[in-house]
């Protein structure tokens, strides 16, 4: 079982520091989240067409992290393998940015002075 405690949110934190890559993020991770639910309901709905519009929305989320991410002086060190992507998308997505995006660690992050 993974746990989510401070440890985990100041690694993520220090992955996270630019305000434009926060903004990326916030947008981008709600836009995940919304367009798998979207997916799911789409396909239980038979509905072809708005499931590969959910498909591009996810797509375009994974995107807009990936520019964010070249923002950062600290950079992710990849992913060890398909699994671990679509792990790691999700978890982080799901979980750990919106828990991220309410505790004290995004609030210094966004409060940085930046020269």
């Amino acid at each position: 079982m993974i746990t989510i405690n401070d440890k985990v949110l100041k690694y993520y934190q220090n992955l996270h520091q630019t305000r434009v890559n926060l903004v990326i993020h916030i947008i981008g991770s709600m836009l995940f989240i919304a367009s798998n639910l979207s997916l799911v309901y789409f396909i239980v709905t038979t509905d072809l067409n708005g499931s590969l519009i959910s498909i591009g929305l996810i797509v375009l989320s994974i995107i807009l992290q990936a520019i964010g991410h070249q923002f950062e002086p600290v950079q992710f060190e990849g992913f060890k393998g398909p699994f671990d992507f679509i792990k790691t998308f999700y978890l982080e997505l799901v979980i750990v940015f919106p828990m991220f995006l309410f505790s004290p660690f995004f609030k210094e992050n966004w409060n940085k002075k930046r020269i």
